[in-house]
């Protein structure tokens, strides 16, 4: 009988944010097509009762850690740069992939998080989320060899038409409120429509505020009108499915986001995204329409006003659907994964 495959997933945290819920798709694929999972975290928290439901085990990263230990593994999977220091030790007694869903933020994360990116270079296998992501990393991290393994979300369409039901146009922003996430361009371009669109539009902000940018968000709440609704962090993933379902258009307004998962959670729900040029998901944009220049207020509010259109949001809500059934999906995710992972075990 075929012994059972063992890989490691290394997370550096367990937040209800995108990396842990994407490192929760792999292990879910994994867990489906066979193989037995385990699950390392460098910091506990909330998020790993999402992993406990589907019979996962995680544990606390130990600082000794035996070699024996790792050898029982055909594979680890590093999550994130956060991660990234683990890869040179690592990778001498196992396979491992170093899987980095930063992009142009990795400069900062050097200089502000006391990171180093000769760990990348020094990846033997190195898989990142987009393009966009990939011409950074090619360009300025030089790793041995790198790919690109495009992110998915789990399809909960319901059928539901992009239309508007309550007689006005519903904005999200979703993600941690911190500066590289751009909802300062946002909230100023919402703040800028035209009277008579401003009678007819709502922005809701739904997603963690986080201590160390508490700065940066009271300085925003200090300007909000009465048409901006805030929800928090919503952990229960019904709820905030919930509450995206309501939604129209998803605006990704970020300084830097080497995917998103909310680009792609939108699409899938069948809604418009505007996205910035510094947005890796833009690869669901093909005519690139709804992309604008980073940063900048006005272009924003010219998408965003061109978003309230009925007939508009219609029909971008269909082509979105339609770019989610094409490149975000778990069917197209497990067959390039498993395909990427064969060649890596081979």
């Amino acid at each position: 009988m075929k012994k059972k495959q063992k890989i490691l997933l290394v997370s550096h945290e367990m937040t209800y944010t995108g990396a842990p819920r994407s490192l929760l798709n792999i292990a879910k694929i994994l867990k489906k097509s066979g193989t037995e999972v385990d699950v390392w975290t460098l910091k506990k928290g909330d998020f790993q009762r999402e992993f406990e439901k589907e019979q996962i085990p995680v544990s606390i990263l130990s600082k000794t850690i035996g070699e024996d230990r790792l050898r029982q593994y055909q594979l680890i999977i590093l999550n994130t740069f956060f991660t990234a220091h683990l890869v040179e030790r690592f990778q001498k007694i196992t396979r491992t992939v170093l899987y980095i869903r930063e992009g142009r933020n990795i400069p900062a994360l050097v200089r502000d998080c006391g990171l180093h990116m000769e760990h990348i270079q020094n990846a033997n296998e190195v898989v990142c989320i987009s393009e966009y992501a990939e011409a950074f990393i090619r360009e300025n991290c030089m790793p041995h060899k790198l790919s690109v393994l495009h992110n998915f979300v789990k399809d909960d369409y319901e059928g539901q038409l992009n239309l508007v039901s309550d007689g006005r146009i519903h904005f999200l922003l979703s993600g941690t409120y911190e500066e590289r996430k751009g909802f300062d361009i946002a909230i100023a371009a919402f703040l800028c429509m035209p009277e008579e669109l401003k009678k007819v539009t709502r922005l809701h902000i739904a997603g963690q505020m986080p201590e160390w940018s508490r700065g940066f968000w009271e300085r925003l709440r200090a300007i909000y009108d009465e048409r901006i609704i805030e929800h928090g962090m919503i952990a229960d993933e019904e709820k905030r499915l919930a509450l995206y379902r309501k939604m129209n258009v998803f605006v990704i307004p970020s300084r830097d986001e080497a995917c998103s998962l909310v680009a792609l959670e939108g699409a899938m729900l069948g809604k418009a995204l505007i996205m910035s040029e510094h947005v890796g998901a833009q690869y669901l944009d093909k005519r690139k329409k709804y992309i604008y220049p980073t940063e900048d207020v006005e272009a924003l509010c010219r998408k965003m006003c061109e978003a309230t259109s009925r007939r508009e949001l219609l029909i971008r809500g269909m082509e979105m659907r339609r770019a989610y059934k094409q490149a975000a999906t778990e069917k197209v995710y497990k067959k390039e994964f498993l395909k990427m992972m064969k060649g890596i075990l081979r």
